[in-house]
């Protein structure tokens, strides 16, 4: 009776991992919802109350600063500049496609949809009050678009190039996606709440993303997608 028991085991192992691949798949997108409201949540909160930490931020974006710190907050600058994002997405683009195939260069343009998502979000609403009353403020601070494409693009080909085993480009990368929403308040062009909300906005969609690569990693006559897809693309 155990023995038999024992040697069912695999069996129900394997009927069990594809219901519980549903369910953390289920789970991540209440996630990714869940951040997606709480952006809206969030731009609504800003619209009728404005946040100590936030006139703080105004402050620090007004003082000057040392020539290093300028200088890495104008990095990132360049990285919102519209030719040169299109540049930065054809490169990504390109390097997902010839390391991972085409398929995984493809769910580029999935977590692409959260820097449009942003610009709708600027379109729709506007300038937070605080903005608007400060001197030095241009066009439209919530969220981050700079945050939001670094979160979920940039975000996506860490995703990938740790699958690579590229370790220490995919940590490079989440550094710098780490940096950019410091780096956009110290330099004046956005406040906390911006940024928090960039980096929700931008996680919602590299959730999303993950849950892409997910799918194709699942086995393909015997092989998984994924390996598949990489030998594929080195050959």
């Amino acid at each position: 009776m155990v023995p038999d028991v024992i040697e069912s085991l695999p069996e129900i192992r394997e009927r069990r991992t594809p219901i519980a691949g549903v369910l953390e798949g289920r789970l991540w997108m209440l996630v990714s919802g869940t951040l997606l409201t709480l952006v809206i949540l969030e731009r609504w909160v800003l619209s009728v109350h404005s946040f100590g930490f936030d006139v703080w931020a105004a402050h620090v974006g007004m003082s000057h600063k040392a020539w290093p710190i300028w200088d890495i907050t104008r990095v990132y600058q360049q990285v919102g500049r519209p030719l040169v994002a299109i540049g930065e997405v054809l490169v990504m683009f390109a390097w997902l496609w010839r390391r991972a195939g085409r398929l995984t260069a493809l769910g580029l343009g999935i977590v692409l949809v959260a820097s449009v998502i942003n610009g709708v979000i600027k379109i729709i609403c506007g300038p937070t009050p605080l903005w608007q009353v400060l001197p030095h403020h241009v066009g439209t601070n919530f969220p981050s678009g700079v945050v939001t494409f670094m979160t979920a693009s940039v975000g996506y080909v860490a995703l990938v190039a740790l699958r690579l085993g590229r370790r220490r480009m995919g940590v490079l990368l989440a550094i710098a996606i780490v940096g950019a929403g410091p780096a956009r308040v110290v330099g004046g062009q956005h406040l906390i709440s911006d940024v928090f909300g960039a980096y929700m906005l931008g996680s919602a969609w590299l959730i999303v993303g993950h849950a892409y690569l997910r799918k194709l990693s699942q086995t393909v006559e015997g092989e998984p997608a994924w390996q598949v897809a990489a030998v594929e693309a080195t050959a």
